[in-house]
């Protein structure tokens, strides 16, 4: 879920970082809201709950709460939402890409980055959560302020150090910053799922283009070609394509630990396609 940014910072960033040395910038997790009848088919799922961690989880961060449907794997997990209930200021079809740094003062940095092309529209700011230890520091995020609506919504976070010890006390957390260990007290080892390491979006033009230098920015290589361009950052690839009638993200590629038979299973109107040790989850399809 997108962070709510409402204050300007300008903060230093770690001397480590330059203008050739961006901090490394990891896909994290991608949240999409979706019709009713597919959302409940994901939580309902044996075949979702078989493949991965899952849990249906309410959230309150700052002044704002939300419910989502979680699937966690290793190092990258999705978020979910249903059209009856969905989060302030999202509409159904609205989807978000979450990209992490792991290094203190990589968010700092990127926000720097971004400024060289996008100047005072990028927003830097902290988000708190509420836990059974009271309110704490959740993460800091960057993005770029937007004029009005957006279909994918972008942002750049890092966890606050003292977070995962806060929340899982007496629990060793050896990298406070990592998404694997972040994700660690949720990921199931034996169940098939490894990570998110593909995902198509459909997007317009602007977007499209915005996008594109954004991750250009974070250091990822982008691939511009025939109105479309590929993105490939670590251990992650995304590819973004004309919007016809339809916008958001179309479908993300998963990596398996282990071979599986061959499945496609229907929910609502998504498909999950398995076989061997990759899979697909198809939200729609471009006619």
């Amino acid at each position: 879920m997108k962070p709510v940014l409402s204050l300007l910072l300008f903060l230093p960033f770690a001397g480590a970082f330059s203008a050739e040395r961006a901090p490394t910038v990891f896909l994290t997790h991608f949240y999409v809201a979706l019709d009713q009848a597919t959302y409940n088919a994901l939580r309902n799922s044996p075949n979702i709950a078989a493949l991965a961690s899952v849990e249906e989880k309410h959230t309150v961060a700052g002044s704002r709460n939300w419910t989502g449907f979680y699937v966690t794997g290793r190092q990258t997990y999705m978020e979910f939402f249903g059209a009856d209930a969905l989060p302030e200021g999202m509409r159904p079809g609205d989807c978000g890409l979450a990209l992490t740094v792991e290094e203190s003062g990589g968010v700092a940095a990127v926000a720097t980055r971004l400024r060289t092309t996008f100047g005072d529209r990028v927003e830097l700011d902290s988000t708190p959560s509420a836990t059974d230890h009271g309110t704490i520091p959740w993460f800091t995020a960057t993005d770029i302020k937007s004029d009005g609506p957006e279909v994918l919504s972008t942002w750049f976070m890092e966890i606050d150090p003292e977070f995962l010890a806060t929340i899982h006390p007496g629990s060793r957390v050896d990298h406070p910053l990592g998404r694997e260990q972040y994700m660690s007290w949720k990921f199931l080892p034996d169940r098939p799922l490894d990570n998110v390491v593909g995902l198509t979006a459909a997007l317009y033009p602007s977007d499209m283009s915005q996008l594109a230098t954004e991750l250009e920015l974070a250091g990822w290589a982008v691939h511009r070609g025939s109105g479309q361009f590929v993105a490939l950052g670590p251990d992650v690839k995304i590819s973004v394509v004309p919007a016809g009638a339809r916008a958001g993200i179309q479908q993300i590629e998963l990596r398996l630990r282990h071979s599986v038979g061959k499945q496609k299973v229907a929910l609502g109107n998504a498909e999950l396609i398995l076989s061997g040790t990759s899979g697909h989850l198809i939200f729609w399809k471009a006619h």
